[in-house]
C-alpha cells in the first residue's frame, strides 16, 4: 500500500522532481481517501483545513458560482489556505468518484518545511492560479 501511495505521488507534477526518500516522507504525512461524486471538499469564503492532490477522478473548481477549471489526476488544490490559513478562495466539488491524497494544515506545513524545492513549486503554482483568476475577473 505504501509503495502504491509513493508511486501515485511520483506521478503528480508537483512532486515530479522529488527523490524516493522525499516522496516517502510526503506519503507518510498524508492520507489517501475515496470520495463519491458530488462531495464538496472546499467551500469559498469558509475556513479550509486541507490540501488535496487529485489522484483519480475529476473535481470542479468554482469561484463566485462560475466554473474556473476542472482538476484532473495530478492537479492539486487547497494550498492557498494552507499557506495563509485564510478561507477558501474557491469551492471544489468532485465531479466523479475520486481518489485523493489529503494533508491537514500541520501535515502540509511539516512537508513544506522539509523541502525548499517543494515550497517553491507550491508558491509558484499558487501565484499562477491567482494571476489567472485575477485576469478572468478583469
Amino acid at each position: 500500500m505504501a509503495d502504491q501511495k509513493i508511486s501515485a505521488l511520483g506521478r503528480v507534477p508537483l512532486f515530479a522532481h522529488c527523490t524516493h526518500k522525499e516522496l516517502a516522507f510526503i506519503a507518510r504525512k498524508g492520507d489517501e481517501i475515496d470520495v463519491p461524486a458530488g462531495k464538496t471538499l472546499i467551500t469559498q469564503d469558509r475556513p479550509s483545513d486541507a490540501f488535496y492532490v487529485q489522484l483519480e477522478g475529476e473535481s470542479e473548481v468554482k469561484i463566485g458560482g462560475r466554473r474556473r477549471r476542472v482538476m484532473k489526476p495530478g492537479d492539486f488544490f487547497g494550498e492557498i489556505s494552507m499557506i495563509d490559513r485564510g478561507p477558501g478562495t474557491a469551492t471544489v466539488i468532485t465531479l466523479t468518484p475520486s481518489r485523493l491524497f489529503v494533508m491537514s494544515h500541520v501535515q502540509f506545513r511539516d512537508a513544506i518545511k522539509a523541502s525548499d524545492p517543494l515550497m517553491v513549486k507550491v508558491l509558484t503554482a499558487m501565484g499562477q492560479r491567482l494571476r489567472e483568476d485575477a485576469a478572468r475577473r478583469s
